[in-house]
């Protein structure tokens, strides 16, 4: 055995220390894009010279880095230079599909065999792009991605410089505009600094330019047959037009989304609250009503979020509790070989059926109980509790079925005890006996606003996430409120939106309050059950309200040992109800566990980069 125990700690302490390592290693190894500063010099011939300066911060060790940059319609790269201060590098440049992908291996040795490890670099990639410029019949065009979406995590920011050969005359437009942080003319150069752009967006400038700031003919641009300024003010009209309408959408969205966060309080103080009844007793020490204990569970049982009218796994154990108390069924006592006279000796882990006892007096609630049980009973007439948990996780059980071509249908644990909980609704819990104890109508709405809100707010969330106007970042706060009133709304107990009748509401008082006298150590002491049977009958009603190991510690300390009878409580004191608690939510778990059930785009530049 201690060798066993020596073995798992190895085994353990391997998986913790090699997951452990490989997490520290995936959370060491790192590195970021602080910033980017690019240079576009506009030349006589058309031809655009790019300069970046790509700024790396890496964490760990990296054997290099790549660029990728879009060659889109008659475009040509040339002259691609690449140097990086301060290290050690190689590159190569291939095609692949559109791309110009450059990959640029860093080292930190002159041998160039070290990979470079835990520093800063600065990749500078200079190129030339012709084709780019669209000279067209009264203006120049140049459109360009400073950031396209192809990089592999976010850019701090971008510092640019575009080198004109006059600032007269010239226009231009920011895409989106809301990612700019600002920008200035310095003499003839438009300089200008981006926010962050996030992984997978872009950031691009178009511009209108005077052609005389050419020369004349020049070789290295696409000519164009018509007229392109009115155009590209109507186009980006178009989009500032759109930006406008959606920041107006998203700030409307925003104040809606927080408006309808109060739905539920509203619910709640026109459905919600309960009417004031006459009772005033502080407490209950007799059982308040004469039904089945499964429909004072249905009722009143205490389970959070659990709808009012349908029982729960309480009312089934009270059930088998008051079939006990009721002998139909009997606690089968094993004595010890030791002493098998001495009381304290009994053990309650047997059942057997009460063949004196006709079934056929019963509800069909309890019926559906007695059948249950009747598949665990072996040959010599008993059912072991303490199987029971084993058998009844993989048990599945035939049940007569008179409309079934077979005679029989399989069902598993959960299908029973849903089988179970319908016959109880349909005795005692229709429709007509809960609209004389409570309104659900508050809670349907909730549970509605709860589903709406639910849809609404996701979508948002994913529309509003992905966008960068300032108020889209409203609309994603509102929206993760909204997610949490929702979600609170579906799991909110029917209590709170629907509301009693008078009838019910007292009818729950009661049962509260004698819920309230049980777990009361002072007053059942000081009050106790004139007798055993009492006691058994409070037993079960305790399992019913959900109180039933508490009350059975107060019996423990009141009952003297010798004075231990009846059925229900020497069920509990000798470990029966354990047993089958136990087994009962291990089937449920197994069971259940078991079912099924604008201006954008177009330019030259962009791509992206990484690191390896």
């Amino acid at each position: 055995m201690a060798k066993n125990i020596y073995f798992i700690f190895i085994a353990i302490l391997f998986i913790f220390l090699v997951f452990g390592l490989g997490a520290s290693f995936a959370a060491e190894r790192s590195y970021s894009i602080p910033s980017i500063n690019m240079d576009l010099y506009l030349q006589a011939d058309g031809t655009l010279h790019v300069k970046e300066t790509i700024h790396y911060s890496f964490s760990g060790t990296f054997n290099g880095v790549y660029r990728d940059i879009p060659i889109r319609d008659q475009a040509k790269l040339e002259n691609i230079k690449i140097s990086t201060p301060g290290v050690y590098s190689n590159y190569n440049i291939t095609d692949q599909g559109s791309n110009k992908h450059i990959t640029i291996y860093l080292y930190s040795d002159p041998a160039k065999t070290i990979p470079i490890s835990n520093r800063d670099v600065d990749i500078i990639i200079e190129y030339d792009f012709l084709n780019v410029i669209r000279f067209y019949n009264d203006m120049a065009e140049l459109q360009y991605k400073l950031v396209g979406e192809g990089w592999a995590v976010k850019v701090g920011k971008v510092n640019a410089k575009v080198y004109f050969a006059s600032s007269d005359g010239v226009k231009f437009w920011f895409n989106p505009p809301t990612t700019v942080a600002n920008y200035s003319w310095q003499g003839n150069t438009l300089q200008l600094t981006s926010k962050e752009i996030r992984q997978g967006q872009f950031f691009e400038v178009r511009m209108a330019i005077p052609k005389n700031q050419f020369a004349s003919n020049p070789p290295n641009v696409i000519y164009v047959d018509q007229d392109i300024l009115p155009e590209m003010e109507k186009i980006e009209k178009e989009f500032q037009n759109d930006l406008n309408f959606r920041a107006n959408v998203y700030s409307l969205i925003t104040v809606l989304m927080l408006l309808a966060c109060f739905i539920p309080l509203i619910l709640y103080l026109k459905y919600g609250r309960d009417p004031k009844i006459d009772y005033n007793a502080e407490y209950e020490r007799d059982i308040p009503t004469d039904d089945p204990p499964a429909v004072v569970n249905a009722i009143s049982g205490k389970i959070l979020g659990k709808e009012v009218g349908k029982p729960d796994m309480d009312g089934f154990r009270a059930t088998i509790l008051d079939l006990i108390r009721r002998d139909y069924l009997i606690l089968h006592e094993n004595h010890s070989n030791e002493d098998k006279h001495h009381s304290l000796s009994l053990k309650i882990n047997r059942l057997k059926f009460n063949s004196f006892k006709d079934p056929v007096e019963l509800w069909n609630f309890e019926i559906d109980i007695i059948n249950f049980l009747s598949h665990f009973e072996e040959k010599d007439g008993l059912i072991y509790l303490d199987k029971f948990k084993k058998e009844l996780k993989n048990r599945v059980f035939m049940i007569e079925n008179s409309e079934s071509q077979s005679g029989n249908e399989f069902h598993t644990f959960y299908e029973l005890y849903k089988m179970w909980k319908k016959d109880v609704v349909n005795q005692f819990l229709n429709d007509e006996r809960m609209a004389q104890l409570f309104i659900k109508k508050g809670d349907k709405y909730l549970k509605f606003f709860a589903g709406i809100g639910l849809i609404v707010s996701i979508f948002v969330f994913f529309a509003s996430a992905l966008d960068t106007l300032p108020e889209a970042k409203y609309a994603l706060i509102s929206s993760l409120i909204l997610i949490l009133v929702s979600l609170t709304s579906f799991i909110m107990p029917q209590k709170i939106a629907g509301h009693w009748t008078t009838y019910g509401e007292e009818y729950d008082a009661k049962w509260h309050n004698f819920a309230k006298y049980l777990q009361d150590f002072s007053l059942i002491k000081k009050y106790p059950p004139e007798s055993i049977e009492t006691w058994d009958k409070y037993l079960v009603y305790a399992c019913a309200l959900g109180i039933a190991d508490k009350v059975a510690e107060s019996m423990e300390m009141i009952i003297p040992q010798k004075e231990i009878g009846g059925n229900v409580y020497p069920f509990f004191y000798f470990g029966g109800y354990s047993n089958l608690s136990s087994g009962l939510n291990s089937g449920m778990s197994a069971a259940m566990g078991g079912a099924g059930g604008g201006g954008a785009g177009g330019g030259a530049g962009g791509g992206g980069g990484g690191a390896f």
